[in-house]
């Protein structure tokens, strides 16, 4: 029976599930402002901030299940991780959140910084270079997608505190800093599809992006950080 488990060594794989939760109640943590700014009661905000963070979990559960059954394992085109996992949850975020009318309330009531603040969870991007460093990982993308996120990661806080303190080219550095950190990600859907490719036509496996607990990655960033910067876009929309 094969091992659908990373090979990392368990102290970084404990250390990645830990980060990765955590991660959860920091996306969620906006929301939950943004539902008191609104003028929601404390039980409402938190109902909002708990179920955010129970539909991540739930979704991380069944990428989980499929992962640990060698379901995405096989290299397949298309990719089995994108059609079961990257994809529906695009389809939920953009299709279904992002028109209801309590997403359109909180995006309201949110701050910029706060949107922005919250990508520092992208520094979750170390987890590629240590992948890479156990031979666990192609270079080319484990340094594209390690190195964008962790960019991305601490440029948020310089731009976030721009726009705190009304500088007036805020504005500007947000537009920047969303369009990079946009195009971050599509490269890496980019390089991943590509690896997917070649991989099949070599009859190669999926590879950790396919087994537990990185399969984390496919699951949840690509999506989750595209609907982020669109929320960024759709705030800069906004009148003050």
């Amino acid at each position: 029976m094969e091992n659908y488990i990373s090979g990392m060594p368990l102290w970084a794989t404990l250390l990645f599930i830990i980060s990765f939760i955590f991660s959860l109640g920091l996306l969620a943590r906006p929301a939950k402002q943004a539902a008191l700014n609104s003028g929601m009661s404390l039980g409402q905000s938190r109902t909002i901030r708990n179920g955010i963070i129970a539909f991540y979990l739930l979704w991380l559960t069944y990428a989980s299940i499929l992962a640990l059954k060698g379901t995405l394992f096989q290299n397949t085109l298309p990719p089995k991780v994108m059609i079961l996992l990257t994809l529906p949850l695009l389809l939920i975020l953009f299709a279904i959140v992002a028109n209801t009318t309590l997403f359109k309330k909180l995006l309201r009531s949110a701050t910029l910084q706060s949107l922005i603040t919250l990508h520092v969870f992208r520094i979750l991007g170390v987890f590629f270079l240590l992948l890479y460093f156990y031979n666990l990982l192609d270079a080319d993308f484990a340094i594209s997608a390690g190195l964008g996120d962790i960019i991305t990661a601490i440029f948020a806080i310089p731009v976030a505190r721009a726009v705190a303190q009304k500088k007036p080219w805020s504005r500007k550095a947000v537009i920047a800093w969303n369009i990079v950190g946009t195009l971050d990600i599509i490269n890496l859907m980019t390089i991943a599809t590509l690896g997917a490719i070649k991989g099949a036509a070599a009859g190669q496996s999926g590879g950790e992006m396919t087994i537990f607990p990185f399969v984390w990655f496919p699951a949840f960033a690509p999506a989750t950080i595209l609907f982020l910067h669109y929320a960024i876009f759709r705030k800069l929309q906004q009148k003050p």
